[in-house]
């Protein structure tokens, strides 16, 4: 629309140019008075403000570029949740998102759109023996497993996720019997591996599995080969085969052997040391996370 309003403006300018010259050629014995120098005086500040409007429009149109290219490149890079990567499809399975923290634009996760609204990402899930969680602190920081079967999403980006922007924690848990439990906490949030990626926040608890996490608050993860835990005694991650935030040793322990016997993946509010079928955790971003990212995104703009 700029663009149109200036060239109507240069042809104005024009036509009055070619009035004034032709005015002239028509007595050409005639002697220039003072209106002349008049009308010279009022195209040159014809000529200047229209100078002037043609910089407005250039300074407007490369903002409108700006932005445009702006919108361009947001929409060519991945979001950064589940909640945007699945916003379109609602429905489950693998995307790729960005983890700005630690660089990474296109890391694959599992999103799970089935479960209470949908917008989850998936940080651990047990559902065979196929693979083992018995493994050491460095495969536990990097993350190992299937993004569609066992997996763990791995420590440091567990950290980088939960430090980014707040996020709520969903746990699904299955027993053998079939009856199936969830507990949903309001935040979660891990530590960086200076402080051993402890477990910092909780949010309050809601679900019907009970509360078997809020006991692990403040601890530090544990691995066979990092002892972190509160027992003086025993050393929980090798004496029940696994890693987890221990105390003492614990309440819950989701990464524990995949088998029928007790002792295996374990949330006692549900059943004193009853290994259960099928576990999975799961965050999101929060309101107040959201709330950000839409302030920021307005910003931006602005």
């Amino acid at each position: 629309m700029s663009s149109f309003v200036f060239f109507i403006l240069v042809n104005f300018v024009l036509i009055l140019q070619i009035k004034f010259g032709f005015g002239q050629s028509i007595d050409t014995s005639a002697v220039c008075d003072c209106n002349c120098n008049v009308e010279i005086d009022v195209v040159k500040k014809f000529m200047k403000e229209l100078e002037e409007v043609r910089k407005s429009t250039e300074k407007i149109d490369t903002k409108a570029s700006n932005i445009e290219q702006q919108l361009i490149e947001n929409r060519a890079t991945n979001p950064s949740s589940c909640m945007e990567a699945a916003a379109t499809s609602l429905k489950s399975g693998v995307y790729k998102i960005k983890l700005e923290k630690l660089n990474i634009t296109d890391l694959e996760v599992f999103c799970d759109e089935d479960v209470d609204c949908g917008g989850w990402l998936v940080i651990q899930r047990r559902q065979s023996g196929a693979v083992s969680f018995y493994r050491d602190w460095n495969d536990y920081k990097k993350g190992f497993g299937d993004l569609t079967g066992n997996y763990w999403i791995g420590l440091e980006k567990l950290h980088a996720l939960t430090s980014s922007c707040e996020q709520e924690l969903y746990i699904q848990l299955q027993r053998r019997s079939g009856e199936k439990y969830h507990a949903k906490y309001a935040e979660f949030l891990i530590g960086p591996e200076s402080q051993s990626y402890t477990l910092k926040k909780l949010g309050n608890y809601g679900g019907n599995a009970g509360d078997s996490l809020s006991n692990h608050l403040g601890m530090k993860f544990s691995t066979y080969d990092r002892d972190n835990d509160n027992d003086d005694k025993r050393h929980c991650a090798k004496e029940f085969d696994g890693a987890w935030w221990f105390d003492d040793c614990y309440y819950s322990h989701l990464n524990g052997v995949y088998n029928g016997d007790h002792f295996g993946i374990c949330w006692n509010d549900i059943q004193m040391e009853e290994s259960l079928l099928f576990a999975q955790m799961m965050i999101r971003p929060t309101q107040n996370c959201w709330r950000r990212l839409m302030l920021g995104n307005l910003n931006r703009y602005t």
